[in-house]
């Protein structure tokens, strides 16, 4: 289609077609979208390189003493063999992940696709496991006498089961279900197209702002619980000082990798569908990214957080008085030898 003009009016600008200059405004779109940020790819490749370091070996710390110091499978031995598994899973997508941070994409798109499904259903997992740890301990202290019926290791590893069964029918029905975009070469775990997808609000939602308040509620309620509880020894006193540190060390490391990737997301999501300008979804894009990487520090610090916690925890307990039920068990023991 010509351009129109205007012959009595010769001083007169042509008039693109509309198509024309939707094309033209798509195009500068995707331009803007798909500049490589350096610095954030830089700050990437440092954060993704110090992950993967630390958490292969805080891991594998971790690996070797819930299967090898610890002799009997308990609740706390069962959720973080899950939470383990979950994380190394995502560690393994991090050697691509930084080479799709420092280079074009040119490895299969086949494989680009399993990597992000991999890194996004093992983020998610380890929230879940994280949460049935929280509820968990708060079970087992709030409701002593309940608990002994309520806790085993077979119903922590259904439980485990449940958790990794639906987030992966949801998945399964959010790729038959959801509208298929078509991937942009060259990239892999970058968002280049600017259509909010409703399956990332989704998961932002149920992935994280519905166990970000149970685990919050439960710890709280722990650590008060923890902190009202009558002292009769120092060494009780120091006990459960401890613990309480390093349950609310945990709650706050949890905030600080998540909660600034999932407030961005719902951030992004609302800049999508209002169709703001390109440069600002970019901006919000670009933290999002960083954000992520962020997150991956969780990785690393369940395993070191979570060992202390089993420990700790189950040390605060132990000391506890006969009058309140608590007792230790033979399950609950077998966690202090560490």
């Amino acid at each position: 289609m010509m351009a129109s003009f205007n012959p009595k009016n010769p001083y007169s600008v042509p008039m693109l077609p509309s198509s024309t200059v939707n094309s033209n405004q798509t195009e500068n779109c995707t331009r803007i979208m798909e500049e490589r940020n350096a610095t954030l790819a830089m700050f990437q490749l440092i954060i993704l390189s110090l992950t993967l370091f630390f958490g292969t070996l805080f891991n594998s710390f971790a690996i070797w003493v819930f299967c090898c110091k610890m002799k009997k499978w308990t609740e706390t031995r069962v959720f973080m063999m899950s939470l383990l598994f979950s994380d190394c899973c995502l560690l393994l997508t991090i050697p691509f992940r930084i080479y799709a941070t420092q280079h074009r994409w040119d490895l299969p798109r086949e494989l680009c696709t399993t990597l992000a499904y991999a890194y996004f259903m093992n983020t998610y997992l380890s929230i879940a496991i994280i949460t049935l740890i929280s509820v968990d301990r708060y079970i087992a202290i709030k409701f002593p006498l309940r608990s002994r019926s309520l806790r085993s290791p077979k119903k922590a590893a259904l439980a485990c089961a449940i958790v990794f069964a639906l987030l992966l029918c949801t998945r399964i029905f959010i790729l038959l279900t959801a509208e298929k975009s078509v991937p942009s070469p060259g990239f892999c775990f970058r968002k280049i197209s600017t259509r909010p997808l409703k399956r990332n609000l989704y998961y932002t939602v149920t992935g994280f702002y519905i166990p970000l308040p149970i685990i919050i509620f439960c710890t709280t309620e722990v650590v008060r619980f923890l902190k009202t509880k009558d002292k009769e020894s120092v060494y009780e006193h120091e006990c459960i000082k401890k613990s309480i540190k390093i349950m609310s060390a945990n709650l706050i490391i949890f905030l600080v990798c998540f909660l600034p990737l999932h407030i961005l997301n719902i951030i992004r999501f609302v800049m999508e569908s209002l169709k703001l300008d390109c440069t600002l979804i970019k901006l919000i894009n670009d933290y999002v990214y960083a954000a992520q990487v962020i997150g991956d520090l969780n990785c690393c610090l369940d395993s070191v957080c979570y060992y202390f916690v089993a420990k700790e925890f189950w040390e605060s307990t132990s000391v506890l008085p006969r009058s309140n039920h608590l007792t230790p068990s033979p399950e609950q023991t077998e966690d202090t030898n560490l």
